[in-house]
């Protein structure tokens, strides 16, 4: 079977898969043959997988040579469903992370609840780019929630330290 592919916007080809592993192509290679109704990732067509995994496994030794009438077929651990996919529209935008938040007020406010914060903050893209898009917001949330929880605790700290300076002050002099 012979590929076409899709190189900076311009279609290259046709190519055997072999021609194609020598040029390099990734996992996320653009790929087409007849048969197929659109552009699909090399990663995506089981024909090609073995030229993408370093060749782990010889074409002679798949069943039927390798070739599989250039057909996709679903091939994942979870039965052909991707396990969040339900959950994250497709024009999602990923939450808001709270990262440089939580570094500030871990520096600046109050170490404890800045450390859950950075945590929390670091789960929130990891969540997003799985698919767990609820996952992700529920992160954001709590990012946020110990970010600010940290901020006016540290606030709350320094006004009282403020306060206890000033009637020092005023106490010595009288």
């Amino acid at each position: 079977m012979k590929y076409y592919l899709a190189n900076n916007g311009q279609q290259e080809g046709p190519f055997t898969p072999e021609e194609l592993a020598s040029r390099g192509i990734t996992p996320s290679s653009l790929v087409w043959c007849e048969g197929m109704t659109e552009w699909t990732q090399a990663g995506q067509v089981p024909e090609l997988s073995a030229y993408l995994l370093g060749g782990a496994q010889a074409p002679s030794t798949l069943p039927n040579g390798g070739f599989t009438n250039c057909q996709q077929q679903p091939q994942s651990p979870f039965g052909g469903q991707t396990p969040f996919a339900p959950q994250q529209p497709e024009t999602a935008v990923c939450p808001k992370t709270w990262l440089v938040e939580s570094i500030l007020v871990t520096l600046f406010c109050c170490l404890p609840f800045g450390i859950v914060g950075i945590i929390k903050a670091s789960q929130v893209e990891s969540q997003f780019r799985i698919g767990n898009y609820a996952g992700a917001q529920q992160s954001s949330a709590d990012a946020g929630k110990w970010t600010k929880l940290g901020f006016f605790i540290g606030l709350g700290i320094s006004l009282l330290y403020i306060l206890l300076v000033l009637v020092g002050v005023v106490g010595s002099n009288l």
